[in-house]
């Protein structure tokens, strides 16, 4: 029974410090033709590709140049990159998984203490 409540609680405890990041690129329709091209997922995180014009009037208006990239971490923007005035980004797919594999590394030392 010792057993099964302490693995039980490890259960709870690894769920609950779970983190959830995901990849979320937005670009506008008219510039399709330079998207990203994402996998399905970066260092587990899930990849979305949406369209600015699909977004609220509230977002649409904060984006500035297209495609963005933003990394959020918990429903949170943890990181992101935009398009230059080209409307193209240039991205090595290695600076995104970099930066989550610091966020995860810099939350993990901080468990540590």
């Amino acid at each position: 029974m010792k057993t099964l409540a302490t693995l039980f609680l490890i259960l709870i405890s690894s769920v609950t410090v779970a983190q959830e990041y995901k990849v979320v690129q937005i670009n506008a329709e008219w510039n399709d033709r330079n998207k990203v091209n994402l996998p399905y997922s970066i260092e587990g995180a899930k990849t979305v590709y949406a369209f600015l014009e699909d977004q609220s009037e509230s977002l649409q208006k904060q984006i500035q140049a297209v495609p963005i990239i933003i990394l959020f971490k918990d429903n949170k923007p943890l990181r992101q990159w935009s398009a230059d005035l080209s409307f193209k980004l240039n991205i090595d797919l290695e600076e995104i998984s970099y930066a989550i594999r610091e966020d995860k590394q810099t939350h993990f030392r901080a468990r540590s203490n």
